[in-house]
């Protein structure tokens, strides 16, 4: 007999929580145990019949019919039960099961035909097929690896893998059943021609940079899904489409269609949000995505908070093949009044961007920079006034890849910068400066992640640091370096005790997140480490903290509470909150 059964709402969980109504039902399954009990929970959710109490016996037969479904997808098709309701706080209705004896695998006839029989990955696959002969038969687990080896060389580009005979043959009265799962992998396909319909104001080549794939690749949904994120994001197209349509394959070879509508071209945003680092703060940015019917890109932005205002215009062309790639010219003015420093400065840069990654994707991207800056500041740090002006070349190095840029949950990112001056090129004095900063996070399980981060920072200055402004200086402290202290409150003190900030920073830390729902987490987290002039100095500074996480739609929103361990500061718990526009 050929026999596959599929749960419905097997997947559905029974833990409960909240006030309980009367209305409720809660289903109990009795003289079960182990995991087969877990798993006959969750096909018997709670269900809610309102106020109608009439519905209870409905209630009942659906969850009759659920269980023997369950038991029967576990093997064991001769379970017997009896059940009765008791009603108090809410109604409870209990299965008392007798299981009886259960199916057992006689017979497994498994093999693979085709293109990619002999993939090693396949191979691996076939060793992991989770019913051995003796064992009960479980059709949730055979279900679940048959639709896993069709995914995996579907994201492969064996497009028509199918299995030529799936069947599970049973005897109930002699209590065995005999598997034949029989796979085919088919031919591996790739991307055929590729054709751009829609966006006509957009040149053509620009928007093939958007594509993650190309023709004569491997053909892969996982790539166009990546393309169409990355039109997505680009916040240039509206009604965006990427198909593939594998009936006019020829040659192995699958056409794919990639249909845009445009979004007007230049954008208006206004937002407002709080930082603790810098307090309340709204931004009112302008951009323009298509200047010159050439893809270039100019964007205005006036960003003010309570102590940091800054002004900036950004214009950038794009060149090359990849995402990232393009030239770059911006300028800027920007007011800081912080704990350690009050400053002004006007920054103009221009150069030109690289991107290293051969697969355009948002959430997966390396790129090099190089920059000629040219800074002019006034500033007051600790009680010292003083103007300075610098021309300095900048290299940056960054590289991203996470599995999902808006749920940074699992993944790495890393940016290392170098930069120089000299009294040559009319700069105050001479200095080289390097900076690094990155990130490490790991999903241990579906609840828990782990995190690790630091900063880095090392500087070789001729001249005493009141030469450099305080954004080339190296200081600590702020929600995302040191919580537990005010933002670039810590590093080096003045002669005066104030903080002056220093040529070295060390900073790092680890958190371990445990989410609560599938958005919301919990954090607990650890910091240590400071801005110094040598490592005969450093004065380590150390806190410790709790805090909440929400990976909204547009990012993950944070709010930390964070106590220092060491040289403790009023307040003794810091709140690190940011949501919003971040400054």
């Amino acid at each position: 007999m050929r026999r596959s059964l599929w749960l419905a709402g097997l997947g559905a969980s029974l833990l409960y929580c909240g006030t309980v109504s009367a209305n409720d039902v809660h289903f109990i399954v009795d003289g079960v145990s182990g995991p087969l009990a877990e798993k006959l929970a969750h096909a018997l959710p709670s269900v809610v019949i309102g106020s109608q109490t009439d519905r209870l016996e409905e209630a009942e037969m659906s969850a009759s019919l659920r269980l023997k479904n369950a038991l029967e997808a576990y093997g064991y098709y001769s379970a017997r039960w009896t059940e009765h309701s008791e009603k108090g706080g809410k109604y409870l209705i209990i299965f008392s099961v007798t299981l009886g004896r259960p199916i057992l695998v006689r017979q497994i006839d498994l093999k693979a035909v085709g293109a990619g029989h002999d993939l090693p990955a396949l191979q691996k696959l076939f060793t992991q097929f989770p019913l051995h002969k003796k064992d009960i038969l479980d059709q949730i687990a055979y279900e679940e690896w048959k639709g896993r080896v069709l995914s995996f060389l579907n994201a492969r580009g064996y497009a028509r893998a199918d299995y030529s005979r799936h069947e599970i043959r049973m005897d109930r009265d002699q209590f065995w059943a005999d598997i034949y799962l029989w796979l085919n992998t088919g031919t591996r396909f790739r991307f055929g021609d590729i054709k751009i319909t829609g966006a006509e104001h957009y040149p053509r080549w620009f928007i093939q940079r958007y594509l993650s794939f190309k023709a004569g690749d491997w053909y892969s949904p996982k790539a166009m899904a990546i393309t169409q994120s990355n039109l997505h994001n680009a916040d240039r197209f509206s009604d965006i489409s990427v198909t593939s349509d594998l009936d006019k394959a020829k040659n192995d070879a699958i056409p794919v269609t990639v249909d845009l509508k445009s979004m007007s071209a230049q954008h208006f945003k206004i937002g407002a949000g709080y930082s603790t680092n810098i307090g309340p703060n709204a931004a009112l940015i302008y951009d323009n995505y298509n200047a010159f019917d050439q893809a270039q890109h100019v964007r205005v932005s006036i960003l003010a908070a309570q102590l940091n205002r800054n002004a900036g215009v950004t214009y950038s062309w794009p060149v090359g093949a990849h995402l990232g790639s393009e030239y770059i010219a911006q300028a800027s003015y920007q007011n800081q009044n912080l704990t350690a420093y009050n400053s002004n400065e006007i920054l103009a840069s221009a150069g030109r961007q690289w991107s290293l990654s051969s697969e355009n994707s948002r959430s997966k991207n390396a790129t090099v920079e190089a920059l000629i800056n040219s800074e002019k500041a006034n500033y007051n740090v600790a009680g010292q006034f003083n103007n300075s002006f610098y021309i300095y070349p900048s290299v940056q190095y960054s590289v991203q890849d996470f599995r999902n840029v808006l749920r940074p949950i699992a993944g790495y990112s890393l940016t290392a910068r170098v930069e120089g001056a000299s009294k040559v090129w009319g700069s105050n004095a001479n200095f080289i400066r390097f900076s690094a900063q990155g990130e490490w996070r790991k999903r241990l399980s579906r609840n828990w992640v782990l995190g690790t981060r630091a900063k880095l920072g090392a500087m070789w200055l001729t001249g005493p640091i009141s030469e450099l402004p305080p954004n080339l200086r190296f200081f600590a402290g702020g929600q995302n370096s040191l919580p537990g202290y005010a933002y670039q409150s810590q590093g080096p003190l003045a002669v005066d005790g104030a903080v002056e900030g220093g040529r070295l920073l060390a900073v790092g830390g680890f958190d371990i997140q445990r989410f609560v729902t599938q958005d919301w987490a919990v954090v607990a987290f650890y910091d240590v480490g400071n801005a110094f002039n040598s490592w005969s100095s450093f004065h380590v500074l150390q806190d410790v903290g709790l805090g909440v996480r929400w990976y909204s739609p547009v990012g993950p929103i944070r709010f930390d509470l964070a106590h220092p361990l060491v040289a403790p500061q009023t307040p003794a718990v810091r709140i690190a909150f940011s949501v919003g526009f971040s400054l």
